[in-house]
């Protein structure tokens, strides 16, 4: 039975994140065993198997998949006729969507294109009186913002390789791009790297082969993986295995745990402090397929000009390595960091941030005292060559699930994307993920930031119409609604095991010695 009207209507206004043009069609296509998933090369092949698993997972139905040569990059599924789309001319990450009652047709202009035409489709499959379709539409898309992206802050709490397998292919069913990943701060080293001893001492570290297969499996779902190697500030953990580098911080107390030592720094300027950089830089380099790398830089308890210091040497010493290693190094940093030295504003990418915490200082606009602070008005000055990028969504404090609420989030997000637009040099959003690994509490923001940061214009939405559009999106991925034991960890926040929601175990009282 075809589908009615309203549930068409209702299957492509669900669609997240929001396409940028889409028309509801008045014929589906039917799916059933005798579908087959055609690509047209080998650069379709991995769309076309995803859209497999999917179809598998959330419907259980196994579909036959296979290679037809043509022209371009295509996904098609088909009763036997019809032919693969046009994608002549569409740019990165563009895609076209046709379906009707002979066949699904996506083309796409490169390889991520083809992936998201294959998240929105399995959006498209309903359920009518036993019988799976897909809603009739007419899709032609592609994401505003070049990078969209989240956090994982595994510098504070750990988390596990298959968890991360299991957080990329949600992140990447919403068509998120990027997720900065943060292999350290002032309570973890969550590396074990083979030219240095940090992540040696900790229990749940993961080994550098760990990290190549993370970044491997994130690249393939269409995700970079960009490491936050803090590279001045929140060094306490590094003090663990090099206590003659890193000086200063401040006590924190956790109620039944003790004290942590926060904002520590390494010794700016100091050889030493750069050779121990250099290598952790060389060890990500060797797994990365880019030159991006987070220094952090934020939030250190030293003068401007110490710090400025330290920031040129630290690009001074990247130039080294980029010399050495024969490849291009992209250093972001957060952008309360000493300015961009003089003649290198094309290469080095500065993060502002703000999230609901600082409210107080008003919207997101030039006049925030706190953005103002990170040199907001020069980035967004008519005809900056600087790069930015927005560090969003919800904060967090040294307390156990004090993460933000999501209306407050969703806000600042929508804010972000927002006051963004006219400024083509703020080209990234990301949805921050401060002190726990309790990564699931977090989606439904990387959601928010998926989808306004694909399609900003999308007509305006309540807060609970937003979220009730994430919890159906949710709902249907079995990662998210029903995820298997092994992906999920224990719950841990600021380098401390939590139990009942309570502090319970500091997690470096495990470590072994190194």
């Amino acid at each position: 039975m075809s589908l009615t009207e309203s549930i068409r209507q209702r299957t492509v206004e669900d669609l997240l994140p929001a396409p940028q043009s889409v028309e509801a069609c008045s014929s589906d296509f039917p799916l059933d065993a005798s579908t087959v998933i055609a690509f047209s090369s080998g650069q379709a092949e991995f769309a076309a198997q995803r859209l497999v698993e999917m179809i598998r997972a959330e419907h259980n139905l196994a579909l036959k998949v296979r290679r037809i040569g043509a022209p371009g990059l295509a996904v098609w599924l088909t009763d036997g006729e019809g032919s693969p789309p046009s994608a002549i001319g569409l740019p990165s990450e563009a895609y076209r969507l046709d379906a009707d009652s002979r066949s699904v047709r996506i083309g796409a202009g490169d390889e991520a294109g083809l992936l998201w035409g294959a998240m929105t489709l399995r959006q498209l499959i309903v359920r009518r009186d036993g019988q799976l379709r897909v809603c009739g539409a007419r899709i032609e898309d592609q994401p505003r913002y070049r990078w969209r992206g989240f956090m994982i802050d595994s510098g504070r709490a750990p988390n596990s390789l298959p968890k991360l397998q299991r957080i990329i292919r949600i992140c990447s069913a919403l068509k998120l791009n990027f997720v900065i990943f943060r292999e350290g701060d002032d309570e973890l080293n969550a590396v074990r790297y083979q030219t240095n001893r940090l992540g040696s001492a900790n229990p749940c570290a993961l080994t550098i082969e760990q990290v190549r297969e993370f970044v491997r499996y994130a690249r393939r779902h269409g995700i970079t993986v960009i490491p936050e190697i803090e590279s001045l500030g929140h060094s306490q953990a590094k003090r663990r295995h090099y206590p003659d580098l890193v000086t200063s911080g401040r006590p924190q107390h956790y109620e039944g745990i003790g004290e942590h030592i926060r904002k520590a720094h390494l010794l700016p300027e100091d050889p030493r402090s750069y050779d121990l950089l250099e290598s952790v830089y060389r060890e990500w380099l060797g797994v990365l397929d880019h030159g991006m790398l987070h220094l952090g830089l934020d939030e250190v308890p030293l003068p401007a000009d110490q710090q400025a210091r330290h920031f040129r040497g630290l690009l001074e010493r990247i130039e080294t390595v980029e010399q050495n290693l024969g490849r291009r190094i992209t250093p972001l940093v957060w952008a309360d960091a000493p300015p961009t030295p003089p003649g290198l504003a094309d290469r080095v990418i500065r993060c502002l941030w703000s999230y609901p915490e600082h409210a107080e200082f008003g919207p997101i606009s030039q006049t925030n005292e706190h953005l103002r602070r990170q040199g907001i008005e020069s980035l967004t000055r008519l005809g900056s060559t600087e790069t930015a990028w927005m560090g969003g969504g919800s904060g967090s404090s040294h307390q156990p699930y004090s993460k933000c609420p999501y209306d407050q989030a969703f806000d600042n997000l929508r804010q972000w994307a927002d006051f963004a637009r006219p400024y083509p040099n703020l080209t990234g959003l990301c949805a921050v993920q401060w002190g726990g690994n309790m990564l699931d509490e977090w989606l439904p923001d990387f959601a928010a930031a998926a989808d306004v940061s694909w399609n900003p214009n999308r007509q305006r939405e309540s807060f609970d119409e937003r979220m009730a559009r994430i919890r159906r999106m949710f709902a249907a991925l079995p990662d998210a609604a029903d995820p298997h034991p092994e992906t999920i960890d224990p719950p841990a926040w600021d380098g401390i095991w939590l139990k009942h929601g309570r502090w319970h175990q500091d997690i470096m009282s495990q470590a072994t010695s190194g």
